[in-house]
């Protein structure tokens, strides 16, 4: 039987929130998992990453990518749970607090702490997480959904574990389990820009790519690009998609990155380009 990708996984599971798959679908999940390598899965709990909120074709449902150890973890979310996870990652501001800013705001009341969060287990199909809070020399669990779970945690710095059990069910980051219409360079992540997509990320425009990710200390967060940036054109050529702008970027030449940011213009220089989409 053929691993799976994780466009395959994306489009299978639903994590966090209940579900009731056949016989049939548990059997090849498990097969999934048997073939996939043990590298990566450590029997202590890993520090993973937020990557990026992306909307699920098949459904339309968002689901909030965690990265740990060469490893992805696509976990289902609800729509105002990624659109808090959306604007932690953006580091934009409300004019009037959330849930998730309100916990925030009441730990910090208290003189409490988020110590960390841990995606514990998949029981059922369905993922739990566990918050840890400091409070003096107390240390007090609280069972937690893992999006509210992230969603705080991004807004505190606190940071975000898996364990042994949770990552046996992840995917190898590479090339071969990439969705379709998602590519990395320069450590930005891109992928082609949807109507939903275009409403998480608050944006009107429903053809670019999306900047979905930029990651701390790589060459496109030295030149300039933000996430939620909207890649429209190179140069004189107009881009759609990813697949438009892998083609345009095969060029040697100077490339003037055309983008939309907040509905404003931006060009942003890079000279000279990536040849090859990074892993």
């Amino acid at each position: 039987m053929r691993r799976r990708g994780i466009a395959d996984l994306l489009r299978a599971r639903r994590l966090g929130f209940p579900a009731a798959p056949g016989p049939a679908f548990r059997g090849a999940l498990l097969c999934v998992c048997l073939l996939l390598p043990f590298h990566g899965v450590a029997a202590s709990p890993v520090r993973m990453e937020v990557r990026r909120v992306v909307m699920d074709p098949a459904n339309r449902t968002p689901v909030v990518v965690l990265a740990g150890e060469g490893r992805l973890l696509p976990i289902w979310i609800g729509a105002a749970e990624a659109a808090s996870i959306a604007l932690a990652l953006e580091g934009k501001p409300l004019p009037r607090p959330n849930t998730h800013d309100m916990v925030r705001n009441l730990l910090q009341g208290l003189d409490a702490a988020l110590e960390r969060v841990t995606i514990t287990e998949l029981r059922d199909d369905t993922y739990f997480a566990v918050i840890t809070l400091k409070a003096g020399q107390r240390r007090i669990p609280v069972d937690s959904r893992p999006s509210d779970a992230i969603a705080v945690a991004l807004r505190t710095g606190a940071p975000i574990y898996a364990t042994a059990q949770v990552l046996s069910g992840s995917v190898p980051l590479d090339d071969a389990d990439r969705p379709q219409g998602f590519t990395r360079r320069m450590g930005m992540h891109l992928q082609d820009l949807t109507a939903e997509l275009g409403k998480l990320f608050a944006t009107a425009l429903r053809e670019g790519v999306l900047v979905s990710h930029v990651e701390s200390g790589s060459p496109a967060s030295d030149l300039g690009f933000r996430r939620g940036d909207v890649i429209v054109g190179v140069g004189p050529e107009s881009v759609r998609n990813t697949r438009e702008l892998e083609a345009v970027l095969r060029s040697p030449a100077r490339h003037d990155f055309r983008i939309r940011r907040d509905g404003e213009p931006v060009t942003i220089v890079m000279s000279p380009p990536s040849s090859q989409a990074e892993p």
